[in-house]
């Protein structure tokens, strides 16, 4: 069990370290800098088939950022993530699907599940050509479940699940003139990091059998983000590899996967502009299990007037069965959402969206409320 002196210690370093930044003057070294991501979300279902679903479905989410710069040169950065832990899961081999939220039995307002971890706790390095790091971290695949992107509110509950999180390794980042190229070498994180503090998820078990749990520097990912694509102005891409190791077994093998992704940012005017987005990720022996494979699609038109922002999205997600996993899953969403950003950064964005399940069907209404706080 996780012992309560660990829990109060967890909560109280965050607690520290978030109301220690006033302490320091960022003209002076070391000081700390980063900022804490709110959100709030809540969604209804408005109709649907599936009998036994609760309408309502509430949860918040934090998410730190904190970085102690050393000097000019080093820093220790880290991330924190405050979630309920059985929303978000990423240890489920057979499931691989992360979030539990669409048209599941286990919808509701309960917030005791919520679970302190640590995302990020790394060591930096960066000048004016390369970032070097080691620790645990989170590697770069793909962008379409970034929070930043704000697709709606639905949208990176699909692409979540191949988000490449919580690995134990190191990485190099190599800064070009409009493009970026980074390389990851790592194993899944069963230390005792991979706990979660308030209430815990447990340690991460090393015979888990999912791809990338070796204990050993096994898996790596290459990734490259860039603009101006074949001297394209506005034209921003990202492509991307990932080869997740496995233990020797009969029924398992290598997860190999790969992104491709652009977006163009085509201006209307002064105050207005119009995105359109596609990404596409495809992964073989997902999760370590031989022959599996999942194909995921993004597809979006964002349009942004001051601040006002609006989207229509398409997302796909496709996983194929195989000898040991008998459920074939093809999932899609078609979203329509609108949003505003406040000037003092708080977002509210209201989607409503059609989704397939599970091969379940429902509408839904949902609402995310944001606020990112810089310091």
């Amino acid at each position: 069990m996780f012992k309560n002196n660990n829990k109060y210690f967890y909560s109280l370093l965050l607690i520290i370290t978030i109301f220690s930044t006033n302490l320091y003057a960022k003209e002076k070294y070391p000081y700390l800098q980063g900022k804490i991501l709110y959100q709030f979300e809540f969604d209804r279902v408005l109709s649907t088939k599936k009998r036994g679903v609760s309408p309502n479905n509430s949860f918040v989410y934090i998410e730190p950022d904190i970085s102690l710069n050393i000097n000019q040169n080093w820093a220790v950065k880290t991330q924190w993530r405050l979630q309920p832990n059985d929303v978000l899961t990423t240890r489920d081999r057979t499931n691989p699907e992360r979030y539990r939220t669409f048209l599941s039995n286990d919808r509701g307002m309960n917030f005791d599940e919520m679970g302190l971890l640590i995302e990020e706790l790394k060591i930096h390095f960066q000048n004016d050509d390369i970032k070097l790091f080691a620790g645990k971290f989170d590697p770069t695949f793909g962008t379409a479940h970034r929070k930043a992107k704000r697709i709606g509110v639905f949208t990176s509950q699909f692409t979540e699940d191949y988000n490449l999180r919580e690995k134990i390794g190191g990485g190099a980042i190599a800064l070009l003139e409009n493009s970026q190229i980074q390389f990851n070498t790592f194993f899944n994180d069963n230390t005792s990091l991979s706990r979660s503090a308030i209430n815990d998820r447990s340690k991460a078990r090393r015979n888990d059998e999912l791809a990338g749990n070796t204990g050993t520097i096994s898996s790596y990912s290459l990734a490259m983000e860039g603009a101006d694509l074949f001297g394209v102005k506005n034209l921003f891409y990202n492509f991307g590899f990932r080869s997740l190791g496995v233990d020797k077994n009969q029924n398992r093998k290598r997860e190999n996967g790969y992104v491709v992704g652009a977006e163009y940012l085509h201006k209307i005017g002064k105050e207005s502009s119009i995105i359109p987005f596609a990404e596409f990720v495809s992964l073989s022996n997902m999760s370590g299990i031989k022959g599996r494979k999942s194909q995921y699609s993004t597809l979006a038109m964002i349009g942004n007037y001051r601040n006002w922002n609006s989207s229509l999205s398409f997302v796909s997600r496709s996983i194929d069965k195989n000898s040991s996993f008998d459920r074939y899953t093809f999932d899609r969403q078609l979203q329509l959402s609108v949003g505003y950003k406040f000037t003092n950064n708080i977002t509210v964005d209201v989607s409503r969206a059609e989704i397939r399940e599970q091969a379940k069907k429902g509408s839904l209404l949902g609402l995310m409320v944001s606020y990112l706080y810089k310091f």
